[in-house]
């Protein structure tokens, strides 16, 4: 417990009050419970985490401030590695829609200028917000080229490639990687899913290889494709396999697999956090990295958390988190979580529409329902807060 709460205090930048100082130890307590992991492998965290957070100024600016990292050598053999480093919060995107369910890459511009003006650093695009995998390759090339267009020097893009057919996922890599994105990323292929995390590698390095000037990012969401092994053997085994590797987003529920992961390898990789309503809790074990669907309508409550941990103000930084988690909960009567969550970021006046099948889209009643309960809520005053 107390090597791992050194380890959150050497990531901060903030001398911690005694107040914080128990909060930290009650947080490297519960983590401990829950993470297997040895005591020598928290030494190995405490080692290797130092650096691994930025100060408020330094995650803000970087939203003005976004250049890609250039390809770095490895740190031993001569195979070079693409490193995608981007602090900050990328926006698991919405596919707008017509009503008819048709793509509606007119509804871009307006997506990107909403998600400047929030401060986001980047997209996620044509993943499991966006229903990539509801789409034909053909919209989902459309939707590529849509944003990566008008994100062009204000938004950093990675294209979600993965597909249940491999030779799908790496026509689109390729596309992506010729229309100018600045990452890929991809599910693997899951119907016949990889049993193993040698499996595991073989089969999105397909994808990797078909842009090899592009970072890639394996894409975890263990709940969706039901492939949940062990991430820190799978970076471990693909940096040997995979050159162009450069991390992951991790949407497992596991805060103490992420934790594994940055601590073996977070200086070659980032690992770019994807569960919202635990935002404070990757943050206090050094991840810097995040992406979300909830950020469309969410990004000023994110960005308070940041802002008021690197100020040591751990109280504002949890009120803030109760309150973006009250606002995720508030979606669960209206049925999946994408379609509020599509609902959600309508109220803000972008023209997103509704979602496709399989998913239900929320019918006028519904959305008016939603939005007056948001408003009993408090999420409207929420946002507008200092």
């Amino acid at each position: 417990m107390h090597i791992l709460y050194c380890t959150v205090l050497t990531t901060c930048t903030f001398r911690p009050s005694r107040f914080q100082t128990l909060t930290l130890l009650r947080a490297s307590a519960a983590l401990s419970c829950r993470n297997k992991a040895s005591v020598e492998h928290l030494q190995v965290l405490a080692n290797k985490a130092e650096g691994h957070c930025t100060t408020t100024s330094s995650f803000i600016n970087l939203n003005h401030n976004r250049a890609l990292s250039s390809f770095a050598q490895k740190s031993r053999g001569q195979t070079i590695m693409s490193r995608f480093n981007h602090k900050g919060f990328f926006v698991a995107t919405f596919t707008p829609l017509k009503e008819n369910g048709d793509i509606n890459p007119d509804a871009v511009p307006q997506y990107v200028d909403h998600l400047v003006r929030n401060k986001i650093t980047g997209v996620f695009v044509n993943g499991t917000a966006g229903e990539g995998l509801s789409m034909t390759v053909k919209e989902r090339k459309a939707m590529a080229e849509a944003w990566v267009k008008n994100c062009e020097g204000k938004l950093k893009t990675i294209i979600h490639c993965g597909a249940v057919c491999i030779r799908d996922a790496k026509e689109m890599a390729e596309h992506a990687q010729s229309i100018g994105a600045d990452a890929i990323a991809a599910v693997p292929s899951f119907y016949f899913p990889p049993k193993t995390v040698d499996a595991l590698v073989e089969g999105v390095k397909e994808i990797a290889a078909a842009a090899p000037k592009l970072p890639f990012l394996y894409y975890h969401i263990p709940r969706m494709t039901h492939v949940d092994l062990d991430m820190s053997a799978f970076l471990q085994i693909g940096k040997e396999k995979i050159p162009t590797l450069s991390g992951m987003k991790y949407s497992g529920f596991d805060l103490a697999g992420a934790l594994k992961c940055t601590a073996n390898h977070g200086k070659e990789f980032e690992i770019m956090w994807g569960r919202d309503d635990v935002l404070l809790g990757a943050l206090a074990v050094g991840l810097t990295s995040f992406i979300g669907s909830s950020y469309s309508f969410t990004a000023p409550l994110a960005l308070r958390i940041v802002e008021a941990f690197e100020a040591g103000d751990l109280q504002k930084a949890k009120d803030a988190q109760s309150q973006l988690k009250r606002t995720m909960d508030a979606t669960e009567k209206y049925g999946d979580q994408v379609s509020a969550f599509k609902a959600a970021a309508c109220m803000h006046g972008l023209p997103l529409g509704p979602t496709r099948l399989p998913l239900r889209a929320l019918d006028v009643k519904e959305a008016k329902a939603f939005e007056d309960g948001l408003k009993k809520l408090g999420y409207f005053d929420w946002i507008k807060e200092n």
